[in-house]
């Protein structure tokens, strides 16, 4: 698998996880707004796909930086690009 669809499954296993959490702990009419958010901001994302790998590329180049063992330090840089890619003015 190339780094740019290991990127892509990335990019779209969290969307699916993130989305399968929220789902089970929201109202419908909550519900309905969230997907909407992650439909919209994932389109943007793959509509501007240069500037996504690049970014995620910068992201992973950070956590491959980092030691074997500093797990904490390797989950943080993944829960900062994610908040990038999927954060919201909310």
């Amino acid at each position: 698998m190339s780094r740019n669809e290991k990127i892509a499954a990335i990019i779209l296993g969290a969307a699916a996880a993130v989305a399968v959490y929220r789902f089970f702990n929201m109202p419908a009419d909550e519900r309905e707004e969230f997907f909407d958010h992650i439909k919209e901001r994932t389109g943007k994302l793959l509509d501007d796909a240069d500037q996504t790998v690049n970014k995620v590329n910068s992201y992973l180049e950070r956590y491959d930086h980092e030691e074997e063992n500093a797990w904490v330090d390797k989950l943080y840089i993944l829960k900062r690009m994610f908040r990038d890619l999927y954060a919201s003015e909310k």
